[in-house]
């Protein structure tokens, strides 16, 4: 219970959170062990405790396997809960955001969606980046905080 206190505890020092695809597609699959850790994210944004950018690359990135598994179902489920989530902004690449997820991919050696995930969340003035991908720490020195959900699963 502790972890999951020191999440809610982490995410109350940012306003604005940009997300990764892979909180998403774990929260919307019941993914053990991180289901949990997504819920008290969802759970803050639906209290307004926080608010969350998320790039439109995740909606690719969360829409691909229901897609290609032709489940319908599961497509309209994806969307639903992407149009039903509260105090959430999805951002499109803008030529700004792409140049900066050029300079960052450079100087970090990000792999270009990654890049374009962190771009947008600066842009976007997200103090916080919540994802599972380690590697992202890399990219703290821009002024971001990256959370990683791994850290919060107890041990």
């Amino acid at each position: 219970m502790g972890k999951r206190r020191s999440l809610r505890a982490a995410l109350a020092k940012h306003a604005r959170v940009g997300v990764d695809s892979s909180v998403l597609i774990y929260h919307l699959e019941g993914l053990a062990p991180y289901a949990s850790l997504t819920e008290i994210v969802f759970t803050d944004l639906a209290r307004g405790a926080i608010a969350a950018v998320i790039p439109t690359i995740c909606v690719t990135e969360l829409l691909v396997k229901p897609l290609a598994d032709r489940a319908d179902d599961k497509v309209r489920s994806c969307e639903a809960f992407l149009d039903g989530l509260p105090n959430t902004q999805f951002v499109p690449p803008t030529v700004s955001i792409a140049k900066e997820a050029a300079r960052l991919r450079a100087v970090h050696r990000l792999r270009t969606p990654d890049a374009l995930l962190i771009a947008t969340a600066l842009a976007e003035k997200a103090t916080a980046f919540l994802t599972n991908d380690a590697r992202m720490k890399r990219v703290e020195e821009e002024g971001i905080t990256v959370l990683v959900l791994r850290d919060y699963i107890a041990s």
